[in-house]
């Protein structure tokens, strides 16, 4: 084979990286108007994924408006500050992406759980918030001591085990969709859990959301 051949060769993975589909690279600026409307797009897909979960758990807990309100405002604050720092990538901690924070669903399950336990035993609404929030905060040092050596649990946490993790997280929200759809905790007090009405609603939520998805 010719020297000449050889470098044609070498040239193609070259080329090929080079002839990306990527219309804006990491460090490109788009135009003002497709900022904004990324931006909005952003803002539109987290806004549901942020505030669901605080839904959920007040739902479940039967929490009053005036401090489901002020849940999801936590939640929402929350969210801004983490993604500002993972954005802007403060030394050693953050990403420099543009990769929105937010809460998780793995949470709902345990959370709803421990409110139902402290609200059985008699706990207040201040007394079982704060020690929900208390154990998040207290947990959450948990988490960022592990994100230091993240990189070597991967000999233990293949992808098999991390998929069931996340199937089993699916499987737990099945009892929480079914008693939302059902008409909440709160129907299930007052002996309406179940009318025709509510599962009629809850489809036809449902529908009206896939209906409005674009298509693949």
């Amino acid at each position: 084979m010719s020297s000449n051949t050889l470098d044609q060769v070498d040239a193609q993975p070259v080329a090929q990286k080079q002839n990306s589909e990527l219309i804006y690279r990491l460090e490109d600026r788009p135009p003002l108007p497709q900022t904004l409307f990324a931006a909005l797009q952003h803002l539109l897909a987290m806004f549901v994924a942020v505030i669901t979960p605080a839904l959920l758990i007040c739902q479940a807990l039967g929490l009053p408006a005036e401090d489901t309100q002020h849940i999801i405002s936590m939640s929402l604050f929350a969210s801004g500050v983490a993604s500002i720092i993972q954005i802007k990538a403060w030394g050693p901690v953050g990403s420099g992406l543009l990769s929105i924070q937010g809460t998780s669903f793995n949470f709902v399950a345990p959370l709803i759980m421990g409110g139902t336990a402290l609200k059985t035993g008699g706990a207040d609404v201040p007394t079982m918030m704060a020690a929900l929030f208390g154990t998040l905060m207290l947990a959450s040092c948990t988490e960022m001591v592990l994100s230091r050596i993240l990189h070597l649990a991967r000999r233990v946490i293949t992808p098999l085990v991390s998929g069931v993790v996340v199937m089993i997280i699916g499987l737990s929200l099945i009892q929480v969709g079914l008693t939302s759809i059902g008409g909440g905790y709160a129907a299930m007090a007052n002996n309406t859990f179940g009318a025709p009405k509510k599962p009629a609603a809850g489809g036809h939520r449902a529908g009206h959301h896939y209906s409005a998805q674009p298509p693949a």
